[in-house]
């Protein structure tokens, strides 16, 4: 799991779509790359740590009250995927590559994830 103080720096770093404020008080929910007591990603992209993305999406679908925010919370985690992993490719290659994978892992958010978080938290369409 991503240390606090390492989860701020990358905030700031790649300029992520949460504030800093949020980012304290919802911590607590952050489980890293994955689901909660469930299967669990990979923490990189193709060698490029993306935890930080990861536990802002936590903290967005723990916010979220309805399942607009969820999917907000998708987008929001896409754009913080492709900030991260754009600003560490050297190349357009390593940038293809990474975002080919990040393409997998937001499809089996909205996929999997999300019908089931929004279940499991009473939100209709």
């Amino acid at each position: 799991m991503q240390s606090y103080e390492s989860f701020l720096r990358d905030i700031k770093k790649y300029n992520l779509s949460i504030s800093v404020a949020d980012a304290r008080t919802g911590y607590r929910y952050c489980n890293g790359c994955g689901a909660k007591g469930g299967f669990h990603f990979p923490s990189t992209i193709w060698f490029v740590v993306v935890e930080a993305a990861c536990n802002i999406h936590d903290i967005k679908w723990q916010k979220a009250t309805s399942i607009d925010d969820l999917l907000k919370a998708n987008e929001d985690f896409d754009n913080d995927l492709k900030k991260i992993c754009d600003s560490e490719s050297q190349n357009d290659i390593t940038m293809f590559i990474r975002r080919m994978r990040i393409a997998k892992y937001v499809s089996g958010v909205e996929v999997v994830g999300t019908p089931a978080y929004a279940k499991e938290r009473g939100f209709t369409e």
